[in-house]
């Protein structure tokens, strides 16, 4: 019992502080453009704001393009010559997400800490913000949902960020990212949503969410929002504010996911995956005959 009172108490003082943090930082948060600003306004009412590179217009777009067209290359050559002896997002089991943590690659950590990028970031988090990383992630055909098709809320922190960069078109077929704006889940939902999250654990403990169907039992499929998109596309979103998943789908896509928190995240352990041994690195990769390596689709 009293253990229980303490962690209550202990979380009650860190709410507080985090408030008082919020209040504090408020004077100093940097100043943005009218344009700048729609991102943090979209992502405050709704969960995310869609754009893209080109309208973006932030310098070392092209260098990381192609650095990640390159890797994508040998991230197919490399999970073909893993086909025996894993399952793991392989031709067998086609379903899982290949995934890399490109962090510590400049071409990727150098654009993600542009400045102008990091004061919109700031002035939604409302504290001096952290880079966590970024995945460069491939996603194959599935026929239900397996992993993030799930529908579920992100933990790593009160708010995050991340940003999304579809490397290949995205359509229905390819799996969108898909979310419920923020006004469409008022307290009420958001409690039924838990004890619906809450009940399939009981029978799939496995699982990440919810399906679609338990999902438009609570909120009806004509509230959610789809974001699809040619490549290029940069979607911004909070994935702790909104339920959102990646739609089931009949093609492969490629994206990178760069993930930004407060300097002090809530859940620090949450955020090690973006930087730490999780997932594979490049430096990893088998090392691949020139004549060998297939050209993606």
């Amino acid at each position: 019992m009293l253990n229980v009172i303490r962690r209550k108490f202990d979380r009650l003082l860190s709410e507080i502080n985090y408030r008082v943090a919020l209040r504090q930082h408020a004077k100093n948060l940097p100043a943005l453009t009218a344009q700048d600003r729609l991102v943090v306004e979209a992502c405050r009412q709704e969960g995310a704001f869609a754009t893209s590179l080109e309208r973006l217009g932030l310098p070392l777009t092209t260098p990381m393009l192609e650095e990640a067209a390159k890797l994508l290359v040998e991230m197919q050559a490399d999970l073909a010559s893993r086909t025996e002896m894993s399952t793991w997002g392989t031709c067998k089991n086609p379903a899982y997400p290949q995934i890399f943590t490109v962090t510590d690659l400049p071409a990727f950590s150098q654009w993600a800490q542009n400045q102008r990028l990091l004061n919109i970031i700031e002035n939604y988090i409302g504290l001096p913000v952290a880079f966590q990383g970024v995945h460069l992630r491939r996603d194959f055909a599935n026929e239900r949902p397996v992993t993030t098709e799930f529908w579920h809320r992100d933990l790593e922190d009160r708010r995050v960020i991340k940003l999304f960069v579809y490397l290949s078109d995205v359509a229905t077929e390819t799996g969108p990212y898909e979310y419920i704006p923020r006004s469409k889940t008022p307290p009420a939902i958001v409690r039924r949503i838990k004890a619906s999250f809450t009940r399939r654990l009981e029978t799939h403990p496995y699982d990440m969410g919810l399906t679609d169907d338990e999902m438009a039992a609570i909120v009806p499929r004509s509230d959610w929002r789809t974001c699809i998109g040619a490549a290029g596309t940069v979607l911004f979103s909070d994935p702790v504010a909104v339920f959102h998943h990646g739609k089931s789908r009949t093609q492969d896509r490629s994206a990178l996911f760069f993930v930004y928190t407060a300097q002090e995240p809530l859940r620090p352990q949450d955020c090690r995956q973006y930087s730490d041994r999780t997932y594979a690195r490049p430096d990893q990769l088998q090392p691949q005959p020139e004549d060998s390596v297939p050209a993606l689709p």
